[in-house]
């Protein structure tokens, strides 16, 4: 839901937009458009941040907070930590009662945010980690900052049931503890 400081700041934006669209053919004159709108976007994150509206929390999603989120039967396979910090347990869902004849897929987002994810090592797990500018941890010790890395615990069998989750960390940091 968008408060009436959003409702405002897009306006603006928007109304300014589009009048410079009309008018940047006619007037001769440079406006760097690009750096305007990161410094506009930067500006609106500070000032909700100062504001101490901007959290964010849904069962799956964390913006600009603190949140421990769990894996339940029959909700959203999704979890995001957003400008955040926080915890994804996903220990239940890789028990051997959640996964008799079928897998589990989860997908697990960190975006300039500090994550944990809980799973266990005694179940069949594999978790595939992607990571731009950021860093994920296995709990071997191995990490990766550029590109993808398979993390599997030793009863993982290709084809068999499992927890399989795709993680990604963009200008974050995720790590995985068993």
């Amino acid at each position: 839901m968008l408060s009436t400081f959003d409702g405002v700041f897009w306006g603006l934006f928007l109304v300014a937009l589009g009048a410079w669209l009309i008018v940047r053919r006619s007037i001769p004159v440079y406006i760097p458009v690009v750096r305007i709108i990161v410094a506009a976007l930067f500006v609106y994150l500070g000032v909700r941040v100062l504001v101490g509206s901007p959290s964010v929390t849904d069962r799956n999603t964390a913006v600009f907070s603190e949140s421990a989120m769990s894996w339940a039967p029959g909700r959203s396979r999704e979890y995001n930590l957003i400008f955040s910090r926080g915890s994804v347990d996903l220990f239940q869902a890789s028990s051997p009662t959640a996964t008799v004849g079928r897998t589990i897929r989860a997908e697990v987002n960190v975006v300039f945010a500090s994550g944990t994810l809980r799973i266990d090592r005694s179940a069949p797990v594999r978790v595939t980690m992607s990571s731009a500018f950021g860093t994920s941890e296995a709990p071997d010790g191995r990490t990766v900052s550029f590109g993808d890395l398979s993390y599997v615990t030793p009863s993982w069998r290709e084809g068999a049931p499992g927890l399989e989750v795709h993680a990604t960390t963009v200008f974050g940091r995720l790590t995985i503890q068993p």
